[in-house]
């Protein structure tokens, strides 16, 4: 059974009752960003903080943003895994090991045109592995089927490494059939904007 996580942007009007009725989430997935690594800016840290009093349910942390150092000693008491993008020009290595240091986990992104060769070397020290659908940014963007295929190389390389797949941007009903082999589902529009969340949220963990 797939996991399933919703998205939500840190913007500064969030509200967790955009959430409050969804049941059966096994995440909270949070977008960041800085204005630099991507055009949006979502810089409300305090999301974290108003997630963590209300929820129980594990936050992810995914940085879409310059320098993700920067950010980690500011949310790290209330997330489950910081998510950084191997795009990034910093000290990959040196994030995953501060992450670690603090007992939580942590997932490397890779951009829809970032091969997974690319990311092979820090297989053995992360978690989570998460590909993104579609481009960093703006929310309700078209799922790139190109996609499926790197889902399938990490499938095989999780023989050797013990990494979770996660799947976000543009993941629907229509397209998770094809996603088999990953084992988080993540998805804002697809959940959000449904007329049965819930429903959504069920056909997601049954794929």
């Amino acid at each position: 059974m797939k996991k399933v996580a919703v998205s939500v942007h840190a913007t500064k009007d969030f509200s967790p009752e955009i959430i409050r009725n969804l049941k059966r989430l096994d995440f909270i997935h949070v977008d960041v960003m800085d204005g630099k690594f991507v055009k949006p800016i979502n810089l409300n840290l305090n999301v974290f903080r108003v997630i963590n009093q209300n929820f129980t349910i594990p936050i992810i942390a995914h940085m879409m943003v310059i320098d993700p150092y920067d950010y980690i000693d500011k949310i790290i008491d209330y997330i489950h895994a910081f998510f950084f993008h191997y795009e990034i020009k910093g000290d990959k290595y040196q994030i995953i090991d501060i992450v670690h240091q603090y007992a939580k986990r942590v997932g490397i992104v890779i951009n829809p045109s970032t091969p997974v060769e690319k990311i092979i070397e820090f297989l053995p020290k992360v978690d989570y592995v998460l590909i993104l659908g579609v481009n960093p940014g703006y929310s309700g963007q078209k799922f790139i089927p190109e996609v499926i295929k790197k889902v399938d190389i990490l499938a095989e390389l999780k023989l050797e490494f013990p990494f979770q797949i996660d799947v976000d941007g543009g993941v629907n009903l229509d397209n998770a059939y094809y996603l088999k082999n990953a084992d988080i589902l993540s998805s804002a529009s697809a959940i959000l904007n449904a007329k049965d969340p819930n429903l959504v949220i069920e056909k997601f963990l049954d794929m």
